[in-house]
């Protein structure tokens, strides 16, 4: 076993401490130290997820289209106007890369048997404290952060958040100072000598949530950095691509992508590296990609904030690493950030808002209290639809992911929290104030039942405030013909304590039921075929996990027998379809595959990886294999010569990781299809014809 604590240097001394006490301490065992890391994960989960609903309300409080202009206008920002699309950009950065951050913990805690909790879990109150933080932040007052329009008073709450760890910190289970603490808990638990990478495989890698849904570069987290022509092509000099400043980087992970699927202790090692990097616990440069194009969490905040008047505060004590940034030559005031900022309130509920109809509005009325019920349901929808990930079969979840997450953040709650932050509030304590998301927890019912109160909140929505009815209608029941998913089958049976079981098959097409109608060279079973397009699926082929329609590629690469399947022996209905050897004598039990004629064959097809023969040269061994052994002598010469190929050397069967000694009955009962040989002493390997 490798000693991870040793052969991983840049652990800071507490951390080495920690590691050497879960070494040696007997009261911290396997499953103490499991069940410490499924909480503790959990518990980053949570503070993640509390941390994305107070950056995006002061995300939607910047209106960035003031100075906006259509083509072939020139676009006509004040230097205010810029700041606010600079601010935009850079706080949807790290909201979608506090996004990244939730779905590695949610990787990491399903890959050791545990399903992460969303639904109903953002924080129930603001202003608040963060799960398990210290009473007090890094000011010595207590951490109360509050949803807030943005502001110099809520780029220190943002601080706060990021805060980066010294040096010295010590990993942290509770009552932490600074997150990264908890991560670095977290780092020495996976890297303990008692935990080992088998831990890491209870939850399937297929089912987690994969690096191709994850991008950095969204247009929201792209700001301009002076005025452009917005119909220039990009290539030509003034167009806005020739402005565009990007806040984040693609080289800003560790690991082979910023998103991983986790396997084994260095990927769960290398998904916590690129959390720690990106943001939390960072405090040796403002960097958090190798070629200096990004800055941390913690450094895109104090940027912002060093370009408003009050910078810096003697009141809020920056930390001494990274050297924070001087105070920049132009400074706005709170009076310039009106011109750019929603008045939004702070902490709204929806009960703080009137119930009656928005009078100020007469031609478009709206019931504030129905919209923002909409709103928190639509929100609470998105956690179960991130949930729902996991159960979503590994082939359709790119798609899955696209209708689920990207229709309901880009489209449906982006276009809903604009249209709201138009309107102003007549009465109530938020009299003048504009309309705000309030992100509440609301309870749409059990998971199998959130889709059909979603659509009856959509509906009430649609009857009292018309002009919000485009929502619902377009992107929900359809009208546009893409809607979000209705995932109730996927929660009607399943509970989100149950991961499912690492399925090695989930990207190997499933085995036909039946073989192909129509003339084909007959063979008995996988990698025995005598040509392309020769197997169980025939001419048409089968969907690679692109969505394409691909044949096998060539002779002794099919996926299985072309034949009709039969249980026993002399039961086949043609040469070559004799199959495995429990019954036969000797000469026919070492030739698999090979009979010549009907009713000759010794035993069933398909041949299972775990059948074995019971008699002649070939006893105790896999007949599969026999088989290859046999067409690789009989047949295979005579195939090689007419295509051009290697007649000693016959080519390797499909998945070879999984079949090398033949199709497994897992994967034939993992696709839904039962085989059966004959005996009753169950060692076949398939189920028993006599059962």
């Amino acid at each position: 076993m490798t000693n991870m604590a040793t052969s991983l240097p840049r652990l800071t001394p507490a951390e080495k401490a920690l590691v050497h006490k879960f070494n040696t301490n007997p009261d911290w065992t396997h499953d103490t130290l499991l069940a410490k890391l499924k909480t503790l994960l959990q518990v980053v989960i949570k503070v993640e997820l509390s941390t994305i609903p107070i950056y995006l309300y002061s995300y939607y409080s910047l209106d960035r289209t003031v100075g906006n202009a259509n083509p072939p206008s020139v676009t006509n920002y004040s230097a205010t106007a810029l700041f606010a699309n600079q601010a935009g950009g850079r706080i949807m950065s790290v909201a979608v890369e506090e996004m990244l951050h939730m779905s590695l913990s949610s990787n990491i805690l399903y890959s050791v048997g545990g399903c992460p909790q969303l639904y109903l879990n953002a924080p129930s109150n603001y202003p608040t404290n963060l799960l398990d933080h210290a009473t007090d932040g890094p000011d010595g007052n207590p951490l109360l952060i509050p949803l807030a329009p943005f502001s110099f008073a809520q780029l220190w709450q943002f601080l706060e958040i990021e805060y980066p760890e010294t040096s010295d910190a010590i990993p942290e289970d509770n009552n932490w100072q600074t997150l990264g603490q908890v991560y670095a808990y977290i780092r020495c638990l996976i890297v303990c000598d008692k935990l080992v990478d088998a831990d890491f495989n209870h939850g399937a890698r297929a089912q987690q949530i994969q690096p191709s849904n994850y991008s950095s570069g969204n247009i929201d987290a792209v700001f301009p950095a002076a005025n452009f022509n917005a119909s220039n092509p990009p290539a030509q000099a003034g167009s806005a691509a020739s402005q565009a400043q990007y806040a984040n980087a693609s080289d800003s992970h560790a690991g082979r992508a910023q998103l991983l699927t986790i396997q084994d202790k260095k990927s769960a090692l290398h998904a916590i590296d690129t959390v720690t990097e990106q943001g939390e616990g960072s405090n040796s440069v403002q960097w958090d990609d190798p070629k200096k194009l990004e800055l941390s969490h913690y450094y895109k905040f104090l940027t912002l904030q060093s370009q408003l008047q009050g910078y810096p505060s003697a009141s809020q004590p920056l930390a001494a690493q990274p050297a924070p940034p001087a105070a920049a030559a132009m400074q706005f005031s709170a009076s310039d950030l009106s011109a750019v900022v929603f008045n939004f309130p702070s902490n709204p509920k929806t009960a703080d808002y009137p119930p009656c109809l928005l009078t100020k509005n007469p031609n478009s009325p709206a019931n504030p209290q129905d919209i923002s019920n909409f709103c928190n349901g639509l929100f609470q929808y998105m956690l179960i639809l991130s949930e729902t990930i996991f159960l979503v079969p590994s082939q359709e979840q790119k798609r899955y992911f696209n209708q689920a997450l990207h229709l309901s953040m880009i489209w449906i709650l982006d276009k809903l929290v604009q249209q709201m932050a138009k309107l102003s509030i007549d009465g109530g304590q938020f009299a003048g104030k504009n309309f705000a998301p309030t992100f509440e927890n609301y309870n749409l019912g059990t998971r199998d039942q959130a889709y059909a109160n979603l659509v009856a909140l959509g509906n009430k929505m649609a009857i009292s405030s018309p002009s919000f009815a485009w929502l619902p209608q377009d992107y929900i029941t359809n009208s546009k013909g893409v809607s979000l998913p209705d995932v109730s089958s996927y929660w009607s049976s399943a509970t989100p304590s149950t991961p499912l079981k690492n399925n090695p098959y989930a990207n190997v097409p499933k085995f036909p039921a039946n073989p192909p109608v129509g003339a084909f060279d007959p063979h008995t079973c996988m990698g025995l075929n005598s040509c392309k397009g020769q197997d169980r699926f025939g001419p048409a082929g089968h969907l690679d996990q692109q969505g394409q329609m691909v044949q096998n590629a060539c002779a002794g690469q099919g996926y299985c027998s072309s034949t009709a399947d039969h249980s026993c022996r002399v039961l086949n209905n043609c040469k070559y379809q004799g199959g495995c050897g429990l019954y036969g004598d000797a000469e026919e039990q070492n030739n698999p595959g090979g009979n010549a004629c009907q009713s000759l064959g010794s035993c069933a097809t398909p041949i299972n990886a775990e059948r074995f023969s019971t008699d002649g040269p070939n006893q105790g061994l896999g007949v599969w294999l026999r088989a290859r052994q046999v067409f690789l002598e009989k047949r295979w010469p005579a195939i090689a010569r007419a295509h051009g190929l290697d007649p000693t050397k016959l080519p390797g069967p499909p998945h070879p990781e999984l079949f090398a000694n033949g199709p497994t009955f897992a994967w034939f009962t993992e696709s839904g299809v039962g085989v059966t040989a004959c005996g009753s002493s169950g060692m076949s390997g398939a189920g028993s014809c006599a059962a």
